[in-house]
C-alpha cells in the first residue's frame, strides 16, 4: 500500500497566510461598513458629508382641499423613499411675520431603506422598522400639522427661497440638491407682490429684492404648482416669469401643474 505523502513546511504556511487574510479581510469588510457617527435627533452624520439634501417648500397660504392634501402627502412620501442613506429631507412652509425667516418643519436625515441593506452585516426588517418609525412616519405627522394650517397673509415665497440658498447644509459640498416648491407660485409680499404688480417683471426689477440673488447655482428645482379654480393671473405668465427668475440663479428649473 502507498504511503500518504506528508505535506511540507510550505503548504502549511501557505494555508496559515490564506487563514490570515480571510480573517483580516472579514475585518476589513466590517469597518468598512462601519456606519458613520450620527446625530441622535437627527439621524444625520456629524462630519456634515450629507449625500443629498431635499428641501420641500410648502406655501400654504390659501387652503388645500382634500385632493391637494393627498397628493401632497404622495409627493412627500415619494421623496421619502427614493431618498439615499443619510440623504437629508427638509420640509419648510414661508413665515409671513419675518419673511426671511421660512419656518423648518422638518429637517431629518434617512437610516437608509431596506433595499439598501446589505444582508451579511444588516437585517433588512430591522433597517425598514428604523425607517419607518425614526423618519418616515415622523415626517408625514410633521407635514399634517403643517398642511392642516392652511392660511397665511402673505405668500414671501422669494424670500423664503433666498434664505434657503443660504443654508450652511444646502451648499455645494452636496453632491445632490433638490428644491421643491408646492405652491400656486404667487409671490406676495411688502418686498414684492404679483396682486398688486401682476408678473412684471420691469416692476420685478424696481424693487430691492431684485438686487439679491439666491445662490442655487446646479440645484434642481421643481414647482409643484397648486390647482386653483380660478387664478389671480394668466398660469402661463407667472410660469413664464418663475423660469426667469430662476434662469438667473443658475438653478436647473421646471415647473408640473
Amino acid at each position: 500500500m502507498a504511503r500518504r505523502k506528508e505535506q511540507g513546511p510550505w503548504f502549511w504556511r501557505g494555508a496559515i497566510a490564506l487563514m490570515l487574510t480571510s480573517v483580516f479581510g472579514v475585518f476589513a469588510a466590517a469597518a468598512i461598513h462601519q456606519p458613520p457617527v450620527t446625530d441622535t435627533e437627527t439621524g444625520c452624520r456629524l462630519d456634515r458629508q450629507d449625500p443629498a439634501h431635499t428641501i420641500i417648500l410648502v406655501d400654504q397660504s390659501d387652503p388645500f382641499n382634500a385632493t391637494d392634501l393627498d397628493w401632497v402627502r404622495s409627493l412627500l412620501d415619494g421623496e421619502a423613499r427614493g431618498l439615499e442613506r443619510y440623504g437629508r429631507l427638509t420640509l419648510m412652509v414661508p413665515n409671513s411675520a419675518s419673511p426671511f425667516d421660512p419656518v423648518t418643519v422638518y429637517s431629518v436625515c434617512s437610516p437608509g431603506s431596506a433595499a439598501e441593506a446589505n444582508p451579511i452585516f444588516q437585517n433588512p426588517k430591522m433597517i425598514a422598522a428604523a425607517w419607518e418609525k425614526k423618519f418616515h412616519a415622523p415626517m408625514m405627522e410633521k407635514a399634517d400639522e403643517a398642511l392642516r394650517d392652511t392660511v397665511a397673509p402673505s405668500s414671501p415665497l422669494m424670500e423664503a427661497i433666498y434664505t434657503i440658498g443660504d443654508r450652511p447644509d444646502f451648499q455645494s459640498q452636496v453632491p445632490v440638491r433638490k428644491l421643491i416648491l408646492v405652491s400656486d407660485l404667487m409671490q406676495h409680499s411688502p418686498g414684492f407682490s404679483m396682486y398688486r404688480s401682476g408678473a412684471d417683471a420691469e416692476a420685478y426689477a424696481a424693487t430691492e429684492l431684485s438686487t439679491m440673488t439666491p445662490g442655487l447655482e446646479n440645484v434642481e428645482v421643481t414647482a409643484r404648482i397648486v390647482p386653483r379654480q380660478e387664478y389671480a393671473l394668466p398660469l402661463t405668465d407667472v410660469k413664464l416669469f418663475w423660469l426667469d427668475w430662476f434662469g438667473a440663479t443658475g438653478a436647473d428649473y421646471s415647473s408640473v401643474r
